[in-house]
């Protein structure tokens, strides 16, 4: 059984047999959890694309980060947003990262542009100096390579709501 086509109200699954056999299509609804990861994967593109867009920034020629940092980062803040009114999609992200004592604001990433920001996210990353890639990268630096920052698995996310609810009367 082949995935054809992911739609928001659905799956559309389909399975051929041979060239000149019917095509059996059915519908079936995907699940909470599917939609879940859906909406996870896209958060977590636009935060892998929102780093590898950092470069332009930190002056390197590549951001590495370590795999599945995108993806953790991604999930955590779609659990901060269970509580929200447009949940996840009303999220802007600002991204800071540290390098020494110095923290830089390195990218933004609004969540779903036409949604209304109901809440933001200071993603809070660091650097990674202790690894063997670091020290490699340094005397690259010093040698005049291209130069690269690499990510730490550390991070931190602080919420602020840009609404009153309405409980608080």
């Amino acid at each position: 059984m082949k995935i054809h086509d992911i739609h928001n109200s659905g799956v559309l699954r389909s399975s051929a047999f041979g060239e000149n056999d019917a095509v059996d299509a059915f519908w079936c609804p995907p699940n909470e959890d599917e939609f879940e990861e859906i909406d996870c994967k896209y958060l977590a593109d636009k935060l892998e694309n929102s780093l590898r867009q950092a470069k332009l920034k930190l002056h390197c020629d590549e951001v590495i980060f370590p795999t599945n940092l995108n993806h953790r980062i991604a999930r955590d803040i779609m659990h901060m947003s269970v509580q929200e009114p447009c949940g996840w999609r009303g999220c802007v992200i600002y991204i800071n990262l540290e390098e020494k004592k110095l923290r830089r604001h390195i990218g933004k990433v609004k969540c779903d542009p036409d949604a209304v920001a109901t809440f933001e996210v200071f993603l809070n990353l660091k650097t990674e100096w202790s690894s063997w890639f670091s020290m490699k990268q340094k005397i690259k630096v010093r040698m005049g390579f291209k130069s690269a920052v690499v990510i730490s698995e550390g991070y931190t996310l602080n919420k602020n709501k840009l609404y009153r609810s309405s409980s608080l009367h």
